[in-house]
């Protein structure tokens, strides 16, 4: 059989592929002497070209048969010849093999250090560093002057809608929604705002207006809650990866005991000391401002 030009073969792809596939399941597509090249073997070349979608790699096996049979061809003429001898080849040998067995090294490493019982260890550990936050959902009223403010909250003591006010009178974007800022936590806000909101029950308003460099407050609560926290699955990447990091780090550092290392030709430079000056934190706009 004579076969094709080789139009996706590229670097490591012209490497032979094996088969792991049983024979049974696995027909025979081609045969170079007494060499057989089984279905697997051309699926696997397939998968190692880019950008072949995989739902189509049936459709072009018939035309990667030919590019394998030409791979064998190669590969046999270039041991023939001695060509696994040459110095170059020899070295991308090594390299492939040291790329592989620290991959197979460090694969096997991990996982007996990254097992679901260490994630569901370090998940609790997280959520004991992170505690769930107390959140309220308030709305608010946004004006210009303290004096409209004081009119607004005595209307609300006479009984008037919150909402209502808020849609006639708010300056601000949240105003035609009734002022609603929905759920949030207190470093969200500005401190003004915030202090007065986290400072009230359900229900009550603030019985004076609030300044912001926005303008005048007037600040009812809905309802508080606290902060829902993520469930396992959702951090279950997250933490695996920071167990992979830390197992890492602490098979490198075991591995370094005990072994002097010099790196040649390469001046360590002064770590810069940390600056510890501590920095005023901008305000922060109310959510929906």
């Amino acid at each position: 059989m004579k076969g094709g030009t080789l139009p996706f073969l590229g670097g490591d792809q012209a490497a032979e592929v094996a088969s792991d596939a049983p024979a049974g399941d696995d027909p025979v597509m081609a045969k170079v002497g007494d060499v057989e090249i089984r279905r697997s073997e051309v699926v696997k070349f397939a998968e190692s070209i880019p950008n072949i979608p995989q739902e189509q790699i049936d459709l072009i096996l018939p035309e990667l048969v030919g590019q394998v049979v030409d791979l064998k061809l190669i590969t046999k003429e270039a041991t023939t010849s001695g060509l696994g001898n040459d110095p170059e080849v020899q070295k991308r040998v090594r390299d492939v093999k040291e790329r592989i067995l620290v991959e197979i090294f460090l694969n096997r490493a991990l996982e007996k250090e990254v097992t679901d019982e260490a994630v569901e260890k370090a998940y609790q550990d997280y959520l004991i560093a992170n505690p769930p936050v107390r959140e309220v959902s308030a709305r608010h009223i946004l004006v210009e002057k303290e004096e409209t403010g004081k009119d607004l909250i005595k209307q609300l003591d006479e009984g008037a809608d919150f909402a209502t006010l808020a849609k006639e009178h708010s300056t601000g974007p949240s105003g035609p929604g009734g002022g609603d800022l929905g759920f949030f936590q207190a470093e969200q806000m500005v401190k003004p705002f915030s202090d007065a909101a986290f400072g009230m029950k359900v229900g009550e308003h603030t019985i004076a207006p609030v300044q912001t460099r926005f303008g005048w407050h007037v600040i009812k609560v809905d309802a508080e809650r606290d902060s829902e926290q993520p469930t396992k699955e959702q951090l279950d990447g997250q933490l695996r990866s920071e167990l992979s990091r830390s197992a890492y780090e602490s098979i490198v550092e075991n591995l370094k005991n005990g072994v002097e290392i010099e790196i040649i030709g390469a001046e360590a430079e002064e770590a810069a000391p940390a600056e510890n000056e501590e920095k005023p934190e901008g305000e922060k706009k109310p959510a929906s401002e």
